[in-house]
C-alpha cells in the first residue's frame, strides 16, 4: 500500500483555505442528481503539460460516456526533499519543508480543479485525486484502489533513446498495470497548432 496516498474525502467548498492538511482526495464535481451508478471508471492522469492536456481532451471527446462513466482525475506531486549539507550544524528546515509541501499541494489541487472545471458539472461524474510520491508507484496503486477500468495518460513526447535512458511514466504503466493504458499522441498537424 502506498504511504503517500492518503484518501480522506472532503467535498470542495467555497473556502478552500479550510481544507484539512491531510486531504489528498477531493470530490471535484459531486454528481448529486446523477441517479445511474457508474458502470465504468476512467482514470485520467494529468499534469501541467500540453501532452496531458491533449490526453484529457482526447479522452473526453473519444472515450468517456458521460451518462455511465465516472472520471477520476489524478495528479502526482513529488515528495519534497531538502538537500543535506554535510559538515554543518543541524538546521531545522521543517518550516521551509512544510511551506513547500503546502504550496505543491495547493498547486496540485488547483490543477485538478482546472481540469474538472473544463466540463459541465451536471453532465459528468468527476473525482479528483491528488497524490504525492513517485508517479509510477502512486498511479499504479490508485488505479487498482479505485478499480479503474482503464487509464488515460499523456506522453512526454520523448524520442526512443531519451525514453530508454530517462524512463517514462506512461511506458512503465503500460507494462505494469493490469488494465488497459491509453496514451493518445497528437498527429503532426495537431502538434503544429
Amino acid at each position: 500500500m502506498s504511504a503517500a496516498a492518503d484518501t480522506a474525502i472532503a467535498p470542495v467548498s467555497a473556502d478552500q483555505n479550510k481544507t484539512p492538511n491531510l486531504v489528498h482526495e477531493d470530490v471535484v464535481h459531486p454528481h448529486e442528481d446523477h441517479t445511474v451508478a457508474p458502470t465504468r471508471v476512467v482514470a485520467i492522469a494529468v499534469d501541467a503539460s500540453k501532452f496531458s492536456e491533449y490526453a484529457f481532451d482526447w479522452a473526453i471527446q473519444n472515450l468517456v460516456r458521460p451518462e455511465t462513466d465516472q472520471i477520476v482525475l489524478m495528479n502526482v506531486r513529488p515528495t519534497v526533499s531538502l538537500p543535506a549539507v554535510y559538515g554543518t550544524l543541524y538546521v531545522d528546515f521543517s518550516k521551509e519543508f512544510e511551506a513547500i509541501e503546502q504550496a505543491n499541494k495547493k498547486e496540485s489541487h488547483d490543477l485538478l480543479r482546472a481540469y474538472a472545471n473544463k466540463l459541465p458539472a451536471h453532465k459528468y461524474n468527476i473525482r479528483g485525486v491528488a497524490l504525492r510520491g513517485d508517479a509510477r508507484d502512486e498511479i499504479s496503486y490508485k488505479v487498482e484502489d479505485i478499480h479503474a477500468d482503464m487509464l488515460v495518460i499523456g506522453s512526454r513526447g520523448l524520442s526512443g533513446f531519451k525514453r530508454a535512458f530517462l524512463g517514462s511514466v506512461s511506458e512503465y504503466l503500460i507494462h505494469h498495470l493490469k488494465v488497459p493504458v491509453i496514451v493518445p499522441r497528437p498527429t503532426e498537424a495537431e502538434k503544429a497548432l
